[in-house]
């Protein structure tokens, strides 16, 4: 049985991208780069302390071997907006996958 059975959430992934206006000034921006289906969980205690994460905020990732998706890029699912602190290749045996770490992205609502 595969883990891409679990792959049920669709993310967007965005990525900062150089840019230059009319005037040949350069500007970064976010741009969406491409689209996947992973498995969201809490992530554990042990890995959101070896990276100085946030509990309530860090969440793991699983998501297709060939998913690009690189550390510093935004993943997006209808349920929030995710910062992207790691990814590691777990590409040995029949589940193989890419594992993305995340912090949800608070935004305040007045």
């Amino acid at each position: 049985m595969s883990i891409s059975r679990f792959f049920t959430t669709v993310f967007s992934i965005k990525r900062s991208v150089w840019g230059t206006d009319e005037d040949d000034n350069s500007f970064s921006e976010e741009s969406e780069v491409g689209s996947f289906s992973g498995h969201r969980q809490q992530a554990s205690a042990e890995l959101v302390q070896n990276l100085g994460l946030t509990y309530t905020k860090a969440f793991t990732v699983w998501c297709p071997v060939g998913t690009d998706v690189v550390e510093g890029d935004t993943i997006e699912a209808e349920d929030g907006k995710y910062s992207v602190r790691a990814v590691q290749l777990n590409g040995n045996g029949l589940n193989r996958h890419k594992q993305i770490v995340a912090e949800l992205d608070l935004v305040e609502t007045e």
